[in-house]
C-alpha cells in the first residue's frame, strides 16, 4: 500500500496538458490496458518475452523476470516503434514505475547494456519524433536520462549531447519533463560539467520564477544546483552571484518544505567556495534565512537546519567583514556596494588603510579613472568615507589629487552619471566639511 502511494505522489505532475483525466486516473487507465502484442508488427515475434512482464506488479517480479531472459528488455524497446499510443504508454510507464520503487533494478539495465541489447537509439528515436504524445515523451526522456546517469559508463559526452540537445531543439516534452532529464544526467559526476555547458541547460534553471513556477519545478532547479554544488571549487563555470540571488530569492518566496530545506544544503555547500560565499553575505541571504524561523514549520527538525545555516552564514560574515576582502576588491578593479562599504566597516578598518604607505588607498584613488559607472560611485563614497573618519584625510587626499578629480565627476552632465554625481557631490561636502573643521582648529 506504501508502495501505491508512492508511485501516486510520483505523478502529481499529471497527464498531458489536453488530457482531462487527474494523474492518478490517467496513470490507472494505462496499466488497466492488456496489450495484445501479437496485432503488432513491431511485437508480433517478441510477444512470448513481452507477456511475461505484468503492470500494477512488485518491481522485484519485473526484475527477476528481465534478469532471467534479457531479451524480454529488447522486446521492450521494440514496441516504442509501434504507433499506437496506448502499448507504448503501457511499457515506458511499467519501467518507470519499476526503476522508481526500486534503484537497484538500474542493474537489470546495466547487465542488457553490457548484453548490446539496444536501449539507447530506440529512447531517442521515441523523443525525435513529430507530435509525439508528451507522456510517452516525458517517460522516454525519464527512462534514457535516468539510465545514463546511473549508468554512465555504457554512454559517451556525445551521447549525452545528442539527448540534451533534442530536448530542447523537439518541443514534445513539457518543462517539467525536460528538466527532470537534465537532473537525472546531472546525477552523474561523468557529465556533469559538461551537461551545465550545453545550451539552454544554465539558463533553464537561472529562469525559475520562485513566485510563480510549481514547487515539483523549483524543487527540481534547486536539486540541478545541489548536483553541481558537489563539484570542485573553480570546475565549472558559474554564474555565481545569480546563483546566490535566485536561492535567496527562492527562501523569500516559497513556503514548501521540501524547496526551503533543499535550498539550505545548496547553500551548506556553496558555502565552502569562496566567490559564492562572499556572494551569500553580500547578497543579504543571511537576513532572509533568519527570518525562515519565525516561520511555522511542519518538521521540528527544520527548525535546526535554519538555526545551523544562519550560524554559518553568520560566520561568514566576520570572516569576510575585513579589511583583506576590501583589498581584494580593489585589485579586481571593480566596486559594488556591499557590506565593505558601509560605515561600520570603515569605522573598524580606517586605520588599516595606513599599511604599506597606503597602498590601498592609492588604488582606490587609480579606480576614481575606472569605466564603470558602478565603481566610481562607490570610489566616490570610500573616499569621503576616508576623509571623514581618518585623522590625516584632508591630507592624504590632497597629496594624491583626489579633490580635483572629484570635481570634474560632480560636473559631469551625462544621464547615465546621476548616481556618480551623487556620490561626487557627497563626497565633495565631506572635503570642504573637514576643512572648515581645520579652520575652527587654527589658533586664535
Amino acid at each position: 500500500m506504501a508502495e501505491a502511494s508512492g508511485l501516486l505522489e510520483k505523478y502529481s505532475s499529471g497527464a498531458s496538458s489536453g488530457d482531462a483525466l487527474t494523474s492518478a486516473e490517467f496513470r490507472q487507465s494505462i496499466l488497466k490496458f492488456k496489450p495484445e502484442w501479437e496485432k503488432y508488427d513491431a511485437t508480433r515475434n517478441q510477444a512470448t518475452h513481452l507477456r511475461h512482464i505484468e503492470a500494477e506488479v512488485p518491481a522485484l517480479k519485473n526484475k527477476m523476470i528481465i534478469q532471467s531472459d534479457i531479451q524480454v528488455l529488447q522486446a521492450a524497446m521494440d514496441a516504442l516503434t509501434i504507433q499506437e499510443e496506448r502499448p507504448v504508454q503501457w511499457i515506458l510507464t511499467l519501467l518507470y514505475d519499476m526503476l522508481r520503487e526500486d534503484s537497484s533494478c538500474f542493474g537489470v539495465f546495466e547487465e542488457a547494456l553490457k548484453q548490446q541489447v539496444g536501449f539507447y537509439k530506440p529512447l531517442l528515436a521515441v523523443l525525435e519524433r513529430q507530435n509525439v504524445d508528451q507522456y510517452i515523451a516525458d517517460k522516454a526522456a525519464w527512462l534514457l536520462s535516468a539510465v545514463m546517469g546511473n549508468v554512465p559508463r555504457f554512454f559517451s559526452e556525445q551521447d549525452v549531447e545528442a539527448v540534451i540537445t533534442t530536448l530542447h531543439q523537439q518541443p514534445v516534452c513539457s518543462d517539467l519533463g525536460i528538466l527532470e532529464a537534465v537532473v537525472n544526467i546531472l546525477k552523474s559526476d561523468s557529465f556533469r560539467v559538461a551537461v551545465w555547458t550545453m545550451p539552454g541547460v544554465s539558463e533553464r534553471v537561472a529562469a525559475v520564477s520562485p513566485q510563480s513556477a510549481s514547487p515539483p519545478y523549483l524543487y527540481k532547479c534547486i536539486f540541478a544546483l545541489w548536483m553541481l554544488s558537489f563539484e570542485p571549487e573553480g570546475s565549472v563555470h558559474f554564474k555565481e552571484e545569480e546563483i546566490i540571488r535566485k536561492i535567496r530569492d527562492v527562501l523569500t518566496a516559497s513556503r514548501v518544505e521540501k524547496v526551503v530545506r533543499l535550498s539550505l544544503t545548496v547553500l551548506r555547500n556553496f558555502l565552502t567556495h569562496k566567490v559564492f560565499a562572499e556572494h551569500v553575505v553580500e547578497l543579504g541571504v543571511l537576513e532572509v534565512v533568519q527570518q525562515l524561523e519565525f516561520e511555522k514549520w511542519r518538521d521540528a527538525e527544520l527548525y535546526d537546519e535554519i538555526r545551523d545555516m544562519s550560524q554559518q552564514i553568520s560566520q561568514q560574515v566576520q570572516e569576510m567583514s575585513n579589511f583583506d576582502r576590501y583589498e581584494r576588491e580593489l585589485k579586481e578593479g571593480q566596486l559594488k556596494w556591499g557590506f565593505i562599504h558601509s560605515s561600520k566597516f570603515w569605522s573598524e578598518n580606517v586605520l588599516k588603510f595606513e599599511q604599506n604607505d597606503f597602498r590601498a588607498l592609492k588604488m582606490l584613488a587609480s579606480l576614481l579613472h575606472s569605466e564603470d559607472l558602478t565603481t566610481l560611485a562607490v570610489a566616490c563614497h570610500d573616499i569621503g568615507e576616508f576623509v571623514s573618519m581618518h585623522p590625516l584625510g584632508k591630507k592624504m587626499i590632497s597629496n594624491l589629487q583626489v579633490k580635483e578629480r572629484v570635481m570634474e565627476l560632480m560636473g559631469s552632465v551625462s544621464p547615465t552619471y546621476r548616481e556618480v554625481r551623487r556620490e561626487a557631490l557627497l563626497c565633495c561636502q565631506k572635503i570642504m566639511l573637514n576643512k572648515w573643521q581645520d579652520m575652527d582648529n587654527i589658533p586664535k
